[in-house]
């Protein structure tokens, strides 16, 4: 009825504005009040716009002391009314002291206030089949890896302000459950600077109405854990390791599994899962496994490979490798102060920019650090895979030996089956891209974007379903097995990290003496494993890697397609 009346009102306000039209145009106009001839006729001024009735005023929802005002359900009975009224009191002036994280108050308030502060635990005074059915589950959250001890039960006994209590305190526990579940009880941030990934917290009120909605308690709940079958095969070794009394396994099952709480639910129907641990990198097509190669990944300490979830876009065939001023800062400018030829000799080659700074870089060839070929996929951290003219390294068992990036083993083969799945009416092969090395950069861009996914797996159940446990090269297990053990003690509250290291050029001038008395410094990369140091030998066919990678000296799409990293 309410658009009938302003339609209504709208025409017969169009039906004034035109009578009034046309009486100003039978009307006179003049410009003074003397005796003067009157003034030409004027044009008649256009007709009013019909004027809109005003908003209604926004009615905002009810929040904090004002709750006391907001009304209660009429429909309860027994002694839930007054669980309610206690419900409306604490949840107005003294939610911050039940519900631990800020973020989740507004949710919590807005859920109850909407249900007219219904209790959804408490049924006339006693804890409600989905209450107990809440209360069963959380107890048996050890069989995935949590600690039950982290959800607190309350009893659900005594008068109207000690069940609103207890309402409150199975509502946090809950809510808690659903967070640890969903993105881990340990923040990544917490073990290292060199994960990162996008979580996706679950948001209270949305928690809160799976519960009440949910015909099966144990399946609503159950839902927050990964869905992932590398999750789920851990669990059932899990159940095994706790029967056999096989501590040490089971803290390392247990460290897996939380991992796996970081990365996104949906890895995609096609995608690529880098293990570090385990040197390998494997590719799924349609959720079968598609192929597999071994991989040389990031050394312990500052030159670890990252874990993250990225998404690879373009291949770069004849790839240049462009040096971040980081390495030129710290590396390359002392090389080149005892040695004006050093980089020369190695076949980097130097320009000078007309701001002062200078750019290194090293051109296409067989030589090249990047080798033939480049997959992209841009991070943060600029870390990427490619080829290698160091070989011989795959041969090895353990091959942390990069600077960060992985190198690849049949990078052709690689190209080839990610080409299949992103663009396969190409019909590119490792032949065809095989033809395509020379001297200029060429750039293969993906018609469907494929997710990568660089994980840290000491613990995998392989295909034939045996158990695999690989050694923790960067000691994340072992951290997280500490955070862990210790309680929660602010564990899952991340804590600040800097993504984002300085990509100011160097403004510095390469030397030009060649009579400097100190002896020179070749440049190289062979692992020297009694003391876990680069040394600096000479060998023309090694490429000099930095001896640090700084983590993001430049990161995003354009810097990554420039070949800006370390390839080591």
């Amino acid at each position: 009825m309410g658009g009938r009346f302003l339609s209504h009102f709208a025409a017969t306000a169009m039906t004034l504005a035109a009578i009034g039209g046309a009486s100003a145009q039978s009307s006179v106009i003049l410009t003074s009040q003397n005796a003067d001839p009157p003034a030409a006729e004027t044009s008649p001024a256009p007709a009013a716009a019909p004027t809109a009735p005003a908003a209604a005023p926004e009615i905002k929802p009810a929040t904090g002391a004002d709750l006391l005002q907001a009304p209660i359900a009429t429909n309860l009975q027994g002694n839930d009314a007054a669980i309610a009224e206690k419900l409306r009191e604490m949840i107005a002036t003294k939610l911050n002291r039940v519900i631990e994280r800020r973020q989740d108050r507004a949710g919590v308030e807005a859920f109850y206030r909407d249900r007219g502060f219904a209790p959804l635990w408490a049924s006339d005074g006693k804890p409600s089949d989905r209450a107990k059915a809440a209360t069963a589950f959380l107890r048996g959250v050890g069989a995935d890896g949590l600690e039950p001890s982290d959800y607190p039960l309350p009893g659900f006994a005594g008068e109207a302000e000690k069940l609103a209590q207890d309402e409150l305190a199975l509502t946090q526990s809950v809510l808690t459950f659903a967070r640890h579940a969903r993105t881990g009880r340990v923040s990544f941030s917490r073990v290292s600077g060199a994960i990162l990934y996008e979580l996706e917290f679950p948001e209270a009120a949305d928690v809160l109405a799976n519960v009440a909605n949910a015909g099966d308690i144990s399946d609503a709940l159950g839902a927050y854990h990964p869905p992932h079958a590398a999750y789920k095969a851990l669990k059932a070794k899990l159940a095994e390791a706790r029967e056999q009394k096989k501590a040490p396994l089971v803290d390392t099952l247990i460290a897996n599994m939380e991992r796996w709480r970081w990365v996104p639910r949906d890895l995609g129907k096609s995608h690529v899962v880098v293990n570090i641990p385990d040197y390998t990198l494997a590719v799924s097509d349609q959720g079968k496994a598609r192929w597999s190669t071994r991989i040389v990944v990031g050394k312990v300490g500052e030159q670890a490979t990252p874990l993250l979830s990225e998404t690879m876009k373009f291949i770069t065939v004849n790839p240049t490798w462009n040096v971040p001023p980081s390495i030129i800062r710290n590396e390359y400018l002392p090389a080149l102060q005892r040695d004006p030829n050093a980089l020369a000799r190695v076949g980097l080659k130097i320009t000078h920019r007309k701001d002062g700074s200078i750019h290194v870089y090293q051109p296409p060839g067989e030589k090249n650090a990047l080798g033939r070929i480049r997959f992209n996929f841009p991070n943060k951290f600029l870390v990427y895979q490619h080829d290698t003219p160091q070989k011989h390294l795959f041969a090895k068992e353990q091959r942390a030996f990069s600077h960060g990036c992985m190198r690849v083993q049949n990078p052709e083969q690689y190209a080839e089956v990610l080409l299949s799945i992103s663009q396969p009416s190409e019909r590119y092969s490792a032949e065809r891209i095989k033809k395509m090395y020379g001297d200029n950069e060429r750039t293969i861009n993906f018609k469907t974007p494929i997710p990568v996914h660089i994980t840290y797996q000491t613990a995998f159940v392989d295909e034939a379903g045996r158990l695999q446990t690989r050694p923790d090269i960067y000691g994340h297990d072992r951290k997280m097995t500490e955070m862990m053990r210790n309680g929660r003690g602010g564990a899952d509250t991340p804590i600040a990290r800097n993504y984002n290291s300085s990509s100011k050029s160097v403004a510095a001038r390469s030397p030009t003496r060649s009579d400097d008395p100190r002896p020179s410094r070749r440049l190289d990369n062979n692992f020297d494993r009694d003391n876990e140091r680069m040394v600096r030998r000479a060998d023309p066919f090694a490429f000099p890697p930095p001896s640090y990678i700084a983590p993001t000296p430049y990161f995003g799409s354009s810097a990554s397609r420039r070949g800006y990293g370390a390839p080591y």
